[in-house]
Formats: structure tokens, C-alpha cells, sequence
């Protein structure tokens, strides 16, 4: 393991079953994954669920999540 981390976003949809009157509704809403890498394996992720129109407060959610991400690259490995 040479410890190399990467930060991966990737914009996508996902699905959810709910009830809805007398059986159930699937509902796909739309959000970004951060994900960790660290030797080409993926390690964690996050999922930041984004509205059809984006808030300040979905992008705040995004910008928090990738930083997080980012200061998880400098820190050293098994931290």
C-alpha cells in the first residue's frame, strides 16, 4: 500500500421506496457522492442530496462534505 488518497465527486440519482397509499412509491432524487479512494479502493463515501433547483444551504452541504474529503487526503494514512 503506498497510501494514496484521491477525492472522487460524482453527480447522480438515487432511488427510494415509500409508502404511498395502498402499496409503495419509488422516488429518485437527485445528489452528488464524495468519494474516498485510497489506493484505488474506495474506503467511504457521502452522499449530499441536491433539490431540482440548488439552495445556498445544498451547495454549503456539498462544499462541507468535499472538504472534508480533501482534509482527509493530508492526513496520514491509518489516521
Amino acid at each position: 500500500m503506498t497510501g494514496e488518497r484521491q477525492v472522487r465527486l460524482q453527480l447522480g440519482t438515487r432511488a427510494v421506496s415509500v409508502p404511498a397509499g395502498h402499496g409503495r412509491e419509488v422516488l429518485e432524487y437527485a445528489g452528488v457522492t464524495v468519494l474516498r479512494v485510497e489506493d484505488g479502493e474506495a474506503v467511504e463515501q457521502a452522499w449530499v442530496p441536491v433539490g431540482t433547483c440548488p439552495s445556498f444551504a445544498d451547495d454549503e452541504a456539498l462544499i462541507a462534505a468535499w472538504h472534508s474529503a480533501l482534509q482527509w487526503t493530508r492526513s496520514p494514512t491509518g489516521a
